[in-house]
């Protein structure tokens, strides 16, 4: 009755749409036990590596955040698209179905799949269980690239032929999480993201949060879903206080201690949650850089999202920098002074900024690197229309055009859509375009529930040689990608080096006045 009314009041109180930011409590790192300069450490080491470009981090320990950076463009109100961190999210809903009574990890799946399997299934696709599918012990073949050419996933996925008795191997397959959301929807009536905004976002008051669809109307699962860092963080600490919210039981706490151990044949891997390095510790992890840290032996979570191309040493930097510098107490604020001497004696006392200060100080200015170059060059592109050849952005023609406060790039995709990326100078400017983001991972029409517009912040500068440097972060995805454009005569080199992959590819383009 207790959550019941909790939930109702959450209703009330909840505006639609509205971004939920700035609701866990803030604290100094000082208070909850470690010092201001190892946060800011943390913080300023995540920025040094090239392989990776950090859009989020928040520390969090005792409940209370300790340390937190957004770097420019990237704010703590854009979504983020989360990968295959979305993975523990629907393990967290298999959970609430077990409490209810709906499913049991030990039921196969024909029970509540049957319909989608051939008419002569074996008996080892029959002995699928839910824990299988938890555990990623399926048995089935992995096929990735089935999810953007087929529409009927569940078919295809039973029709496969077993390569392993359920239970025996251990197999990373995206697919199986998303077998998971259409149990959740078939025995709740309701898809994964309808159930869990109900059951779990309501309740952490995380009302941002969308989730993409299969062609067959189910929440992906096993990726697709987009939240805040914070709200991230929000999950993170509720896994951490084994399910329970301000009092109030969301998860069954038994069930969050069974996700965050090792459950598969592997050891590494829990119900949808990674094993780390460290004992103890848990992670929800999605590629190119999407981390939920829990680690219960200093009450503290980290959260980070990104892209990288290469991975960073997450969990060595959070072991070394900030677990093995926290104290079981309040530590106290150094405080430092600089002496002027005169013949040996001091004649004026400077105090310098606190480690606290200058922490605030660092989290305010954090920033990704604009693209290179000047405001205007005599070499200028200006009104050019440039015809470009097939390329992994998608484009098939853009305009350069000049503006009052920089540049602007008109862009026709290869989906005929039309619209416009305003670029500053030695600052981020951002635009809402129509078309979509540039993606590593092609949508291929074959999902759904896709945002129709998406942020994108721009730079430029012009190069001495009149090559026009662009930099573009997709603030409401996860890309990014660093452009250059040459004109000689007629002919133009279009130049692309996406975040994910670090990798110059030249396109052609074509210039007809």
């Amino acid at each position: 009755m207790k959550q019941i009314l909790f939930i109702i009041l959450l209703l009330f109180s909840v505006g639609e749409g509205k971004a939920q930011i700035n609701e866990l409590v803030r604290s100094t790192p000082e208070a909850e036990g470690i010092a201001s300069r190892y946060v800011r450490q943390f913080l300023d080491t995540l920025l040094t590596f090239k392989t990776m470009q950090i859009h989020s981090c928040i520390v969090v320990r005792h409940g209370r955040v300790i340390g937190e950076m957004y770097p420019t463009p990237w704010s703590r109100d854009n979504s983020h698209a989360l990968y295959s961190a979305s993975k523990t999210f629907t393990a967290a809903a298999v959970g609430m179905c077990i409490s209810d009574s709906l499913i049991t990890l030990n039921d196969s799946i024909y029970r509540y799949l049957g319909e989608y399997f051939p008419e002569e299934a074996s008996d080892t696709l029959r002995c699928i269980t839910v824990r299988d599918l938890l555990t990623m012990q399926s048995g089935l073949p992995v096929d990735t690239r089935m999810r953007t050419v087929e529409t009927q996933w569940l078919r295809f996925y039973f029709a496969q032929k077993p390569r392993d008795m359920p239970g025996v191997r251990w197999a990373y397959d995206s697919i199986v999480t998303y077998m998971l959301s259409a149990i959740v929807q078939k025995v709740t009536g309701m898809k994964l993201m309808d159930f869990l905004n109900r059951r779990l976002f309501i309740p952490l008051h995380i009302t941002k949060a969308a989730w993409e669809e299969s062609p067959e109307g189910i929440s992906c699962g096993g990726w697709g879903l987009y939240l805040q860092p914070e709200s991230m963080a929000k999950f993170g600490q509720l896994l951490l206080q084994g399910g329970v919210w301000k009092g109030v039981s969301i998860l069954d706490t038994q069930w969050v201690a069974e996700m965050m151990k090792a459950q598969s044949v592997t050891g590494k891997y829990g119900y949808q949650m990674w094993q780390c390095t460290y004992p103890g510790w848990a992670e929800a992890n999605g590629a190119y850089g999407q981390y939920i840290d829990v680690i219960p032996e200093k009450d503290m979570v980290v959260v980070i999202t990104g892209c990288n191309y290469q991975g960073i040493p997450h969990q060595k930097l959070i072991k070394t920098i900030l677990v093995s510098h926290c104290q079981n107490k309040p530590v106290a604020v150094v405080r430092r002074t600089l002496h002027r001497k005169v013949n040996g004696r001091v004649v004026k006392t400077y105090q310098l900024p606190s480690d606290q200060e200058l922490l605030r100080e660092a989290q305010k200015k954090y920033s990704i690197p604009t693209a290179k170059g000047a405001a205007s060059s005599h070499r200028c592109i200006r009104d050019v229309t440039i015809h470009l050849a097939p390329n992994i952005l998608g484009w098939q023609r853009v305009t350069v055009k000049p503006s009052m406060n920089g540049l602007s790039l008109k862009v026709t995709d290869t989906a005929d859509k039309t619209y416009t990326i305003r670029l500053g100078n030695k600052k981020w400017t951002e635009s809402t375009i129509t078309g979509q983001p540039y993606n590593p991972r092609p949508f291929q029409n074959n999902f759904s529930n896709l945002p129709d517009k998406w942020k994108v912040a721009g730079s430029y500068g012009w190069s001495n040689d009149g090559t026009l440097n662009i930099r573009l972060c997709y603030t409401d995805w996860f890309s990014g990608a660093d452009l250059s454009i040459k004109i000689t005569g007629a002919m133009a080199s279009f130049t692309v080096k996406p975040a994910d992959s670090g990798k110059r590819i030249v396109t052609t383009g074509w210039i007809f006045n």
